[in-house]
């Protein structure tokens, strides 16, 4: 280490050394003059000034320049002492003999050598430094071509004329165009003509005022290949000056596969926001016949279909029942759950794809799937969606080539077909799952909301005959009864009466429970404390008390609906408290109570008391608190019984919304 030290602190020193040396030497000269006299001043100043100049120009390279032109500029000055100094020996020597008589001594002057040797300082100077220009242009640019040659993106270097002065190799793969083929040609020619005029004109104007009016960073353009196909690249600039050039160059990177990415991404997501709209579309239907059509229009809508068909399971055949097309179904067969595609969908409840429908096992079987149903064709196979292309059978004539079918759960099948061969894709797939989903919760629900249509309808049957061929007759009865206590006085007739009594009271209760069910309306904000004033008005109290302490408390409730409620369970709380008992209404963190002080409920009746029907009091229906839970249920509220504080019942009602 510090001989290396040392050997460059004598390089950097190099020239101040040799400037030393020419010094001794030219003092050596003086020394030897016989004569002791120089008579050429110019001969003994120059070479000293010359030596005493490379001292000094030694010390200022040491501080300014590198190691290695130093070393050069030493070099250079001793080639000019040598060729000098050989100069002077050819004159002085060879040529001077012939002048100088014999005997005498041949003079030899350094001035020639300082000459040659200042020459060669000036020229060496100049030209180390052009070398070492030279160096550091060669040195990047080296770098600059390892780096490109070797790189997956392509890079194209322009001039202020847009003509290619450098590409490297990976634009071949980019553009079709050999590199060496794209020097000194416009960069017009890796662009389509539309954009062409907007490249120049940009450029121009770039040039004349400096104003970048794109962003220079990963700017999305079309790219042309050599086969005239137009591609989506992605180009990033940057700019420099190499004497007078105006450089540019570019990376460019080809974007296809992520705007393939993107365009799928695009796609996907707008499928799933129309998916969403043709699924509330779904669910809004009344009946079953109106989901499964607008299925089959959603499904034409939004998958890669031709025809979209619904077939409904039906005691073991499945039975065309709805298509996206202007066709009758009339005259589509029913097909068994236990073969054809359509079968095997249901049977399995997966997906069953058949990419071509021309290859099919046999003639017979492709007269079935191409029939006017397309509802499936003979075929085996695993449960998971099958891929059916590939049958090495002759291939038949049929008028769609591609079948996707989905099962409906325990409803059916909806079959999509395509003309098409490979029309359906794993999002196809997805997307007709999906689909198919929505569409069964759809069906169940109408099929639901059909059972309890017909369960109103016989209710609504059951509140007229009760209206109308029960009411009457116990009118004619108690009218009549009233004419026999005129004339006779019977303790038959009271009991008669009582009974009538219940009766009334009993019908009464089932009208209000037929009638009403959990329907409940339009809610308001009410006050508790005024409903419940208003429902202790409607119940005959005898000598009850009602005591309110619910401070104001506002809920959202339908008015008459929660007032029936009240009634209800201040007429529960009188019938077993006796007429002298106290009821309380208060309120509670999320909703309100109505207790009493009668003998409460024993633990053992508290899951019964709701029921239609329950009753532990003498005259008592059994659904006065029947219709209570209804009512609460209705509002999407919970009750609940427990002990009151002084012993009897409590009702806690909870969940309520309170209103502000």
């Amino acid at each position: 280490m510090q001989v290396s030290n040392w050997l460059r602190q004598l390089k950097h020193w190099s020239v101040s050394l040799l400037g030393l040396i020419l010094l001794g030497a030219a003092g050596g000269h003086i020394l030897t003059d016989d004569n002791r006299v120089l008579t050429n001043t110019i001969e003994v100043m120059l070479p000293i000034a010359v030596a005493i100049g490379l001292g000094i120009g030694g010390i200022w390279l040491k501080r300014t320049h590198s190691v290695d032109r130093t070393l050069q500029l030493t070099k250079w000055t001793a080639a000019g002492a040598l060729v000098g100094h050989a100069i002077n020996l050819w004159f002085e020597i060879i040529i001077s003999l012939e002048h100088t008589p014999v005997g005498e001594p041949v003079p030899l002057g350094l001035n020639g050598a300082a000459v040659l040797m200042s020459a060669g300082i000036v020229l060496g100077y100049y030209y180390t430094g052009l070398e070492a220009r030279e160096q550091s242009l060669e040195c990047p640019d080296a770098r600059f071509h390892a780096l490109t040659e070797n790189a997956t993106f392509g890079v194209v270097t322009i001039d202020g004329s847009s003509t290619i002065r450098y590409a490297n190799d990976a634009v071949e793969a980019l553009f079709g165009y050999a590199a060496e083929e794209l020097v000194d040609e416009p960069l017009t020619a890796l662009m389509p003509d539309s954009l062409e005029h907007q490249h120049l004109d940009g450029l121009a104007s770039y040039l004349e005022d400096g104003e970048r009016r794109i962003d220079w960073d990963g700017v999305e353009l079309a790219g042309k290949h050599a086969n005239g196909e137009t591609f989506p690249i992605e180009i990033s600039f940057g700019e420099y000056a190499v004497d007078n050039d105006h450089l540019f160059t570019g990376v460019i990177r080809d974007i296809s596969e992520r705007k393939a990415a993107e365009a799928q991404l695009q796609k996907h997501t707008d499928r799933i926001t129309k998916l969403h709209q043709i699924a509330t579309d779904i669910m809004s239907a009344e009946t079953s016949d109106g989901v499964y059509q607008r299925t089959v229009d959603g499904a034409d809508e939004l998958l890669s279909c031709d025809v979209a068909r619904i077939a409904v399971a039906d005691r073991g055949q499945l039975v065309p029942k709805a298509s996206s097309i202007d066709e009758s179904l009339v005259d589509c067969e029913p097909m068994q759950t236990t073969s054809s595609y359509a079968g095997q969908c249901f049977q399995s409840g997966e997906p069953v794809v058949i990419d071509d429908l021309t290859f099919t096992r046999s003639t017979s079987t492709a007269r079935e799937a191409s029939s006017d149903s397309g509802l499936g064709s003979e075929q085996s196979g695993p449960s998971s969606p099958i891929l059916c292309d590939d049958y090495p059978t002759e291939p038949q004539t049929t008028k769609y080539r591609s079948l996707l079918s989905i099962p409906l759960d325990e409803f059916g099948v909806i079959q999509l077909f395509a003309v098409e061969a490979n029309a359906f894709d794993t999002d196809e797939v997805d997307a007709a799952t999906l689909l198919a989903s929505h569409a069964s919760t759809a069906v169940s629900r109408a099929r639901a909301e059909a059972t309890l249509r017909r369960e109103r309808d016989r209710l609504d049957e059951f509140a007229s005959v009760v209206s109308h061929d029960i009411q009457n007759p116990l009118s004619v009865a108690a009218g009549n009864l009233e004419l026999a206590a005129d004339e006779c006085d019977s303790e038959f007739l009271d009991n008669a009466a009582t009974a009538l009594t219940r009766i009334e009271y009993l019908t009464g209760d089932l009208l209000t429970l037929a009638r009403s069910g959990k329907a409940v309306g339009e809610t308001t904000p009410v006050q508790l404390q005024t409903i419940a004033k208003s429902a202790w008005g409607n119940v005959e109290t005898a000598t009850a008390t009602l005591d309110l302490s619910t401070e104001d408390t506002t809920v959202e409730a339908d008015r008459d609906r929660l007032e029936e409620a009240f009634e209800n369970l201040f007429r529960n709380a009188i019938e077993h408290g006796g007429e002298d008992v106290t009821v309380r209404v208060g309120a509670l963190n999320n909703g309100f109570y109505v207790e009493d002080t009668g003998d409460g409920i024993p633990d053992a009746a508290r899951d019964q008391v709701f029921d239609h029907g329950y009753s532990t009091g003498e005259g008592g229906t059994g659904f006065g608190l029947s219709i209570v839970r209804s009512i609460i249920e209705g509002h999407g509220w919970s009750i609940t019984t427990t002990d009151a504080s002084a012993g009897g019942a409590r009702f806690e009602i909870t969940d309520v919304q309170l209103s502000s």
